[in-house]
């Protein structure tokens, strides 16, 4: 916008200054008209035999030539003007003149002048013809005619030079002032865009308040506001996971004994018994309720944040990986077998918490145990020393519900008698350790099964 008010008041200042010169150089023409009349006119008088062939210097140089013979000093002029060193002398002479008889004859030119007089009225006023400016002033009661004339190309070229001179620093200013404005802004920003950073950064695992010294002042009171909803936002949160994770350890203890009463029953109950049967639907119940609370447990454990390594650092995590498969294994999980090459784990590290690893992997694993075929075994392979694969078998679950797996307690329609937590709670550590929790159906390869890719963050 600046670029086009300039460009416009530039436009509007050249022809202004175009009408200024046209002014100035019309001016030019009848002081020279009429300055120039007096000495004319006693030039002719001193040449009365001189005839139509005169030849005198151009106005611009200050003064008029007189030669005894008017003709020989026509042609000794003549002769001049092919001469190199006279027009050097003379320089760039502009303006030219015609002077005539009442009746048009002409009398006396310039010597940079046609030979011919100029084809315009011989009335008093200015003209115009294909190349020159003409000015015809009428003297003596009109006697006498002088006609002062200046080329067209002149003022055209007077007229580019100066709007050049006037165009060119604006040209150069105007994208100067660009890159300037575009340096400025981006340099004024990088604080405003240091404090959106440190707002991005923020999420559910950290809600830290901004540190106001990296802020401008410009925007401390935004973010004084975002401080104090984060710090709301923190409170109701923690909320939350104190009612989730209390009520979940309150939960165990009661859950216990009633599983364990139940258990006893069931032993007490015989064979066959009608009771027997309901004893055992009990206590299938009590298991899941107790799953739940474990659950619910680790949920409220990984939203709270954290969940890198102590250190800081990476840390070896093939131990680790190997004690959760065994568990698993040893404990009877419900599913099919667990294929595993335990060769592959050596190189495995990552920075994350050795017991927040082993809750993802044991998610993982009962995820791919409970919703996959049982013809077919669970899967686990290390690639690339920090990604872990978790496939199964089984049908394949729809593309638009791959992302919906990992919000809490959300189940596969392919059936299973999971809670719906164990892919939320992998992907609220995964978020919380900048890990990636990746979800494929049918798996790479395959055109069934299931596969969960978890890619660890390396520092």
């Amino acid at each position: 916008m600046l670029s086009l008010f300039w460009l416009a008041g530039s436009v509007l200042a050249g022809f202004t200054m175009y009408h200024e010169m046209e002014e100035a150089f019309d001016n030019s023409l009848v002081s020279t008209a009429y300055r120039y009349a007096p000495l004319i006119d006693d030039y002719l008088k001193g040449h009365k035999g001189g005839g139509a062939r005169e030849v005198l210097p151009s106005p611009a140089k200050g003064e008029i030539r007189k030669d005894d013979d008017a003709d020989d000093h026509a042609d000794d002029h003549g002769d001049d003007r092919g001469d190199g060193d006279g027009d050097e002398e003379l320089g760039e002479d502009y303006l030219m003149y015609h002077v005539l008889d009442g009746g048009g004859r002409l009398l006396l030119r310039s010597f940079n002048a046609r030979e011919h007089p100029f084809t315009v009225p011989l009335v008093e006023g200015f003209y115009d013809d294909e190349d020159y400016r003409i000015y015809t002033a009428e003297l003596l009661g009109g006697q006498r005619i002088i006609q002062v004339a200046e080329p067209l190309e002149h003022r055209r070229e007077a007229l580019f030079e100066s709007v050049v001179a006037q165009f060119l620093p604006i040209a150069l200013l105007i994208p100067a002032v660009i890159i300037g404005i575009i340096l400025g802004v981006r340099q004024g920003l990088v604080p405003v865009q240091r404090v959106r950073d440190e707002i991005e950064a923020r999420g559910e695992g950290n809600l830290t308040p901004i540190e106001q010294e990296e802020a401008p002042e410009e925007i401390t009171t935004i973010v004084l506001a975002v401080n104090s909803l984060m710090g709301k936002l923190e409170a109701a949160l923690n909320v939350e996971r104190s009612f989730t994770a209390n009520s979940a350890h309150e939960l165990r203890t009661p859950i216990a004994v009633a599983l364990a009463q139940t258990q006893r029953l069931v032993l007490e109950l015989p064979e066959g018994h009608e009771s027997r049967k309901r004893a055992l639907q009990t206590e299938a119940s009590l298991k899941r309720l107790s799953r739940l609370a474990e659950k619910l447990l680790q949920l409220a454990r990984a939203e709270a944040g954290g969940g890198f390594s102590p250190t800081g650092h990476n840390q070896k995590l093939g131990s680790t990986l190997a004690l959760v498969v065994d568990d698993l294994v040893r404990s009877g999980a419900d599913g099919g077998a667990i294929r595993f090459d335990g060769e592959d784990i050596d190189g495995l590290e990552a920075n994350i918490d050795l017991d927040a690893f082993a809750i993802c992997l044991r998610n993982l694993i009962e995820n791919a145990l409970k919703y996959g075929g049982t013809d077919e075994p669970v899967e686990i392979r290390v690639v690339d020393r920090h990604i872990i694969q978790v496939s199964n078998g089984g049908p394949v679950v729809a593309t638009g519900n791959l992302d919906d797996l990992k919000t809490r307690f959300k189940r596969s329609h392919n059936g299973g008698d999971g809670s719906g937590l164990g892919l939320a709670i992998v992907d609220a550590i995964a978020r919380n350790t900048k890990s990636e929790l990746n979800l494929y159906s049918p798996r790479p390869g395959k055109t069934d099964g299931f596969m969960a890719e978890l890619r660890l963050h390396r520092s």
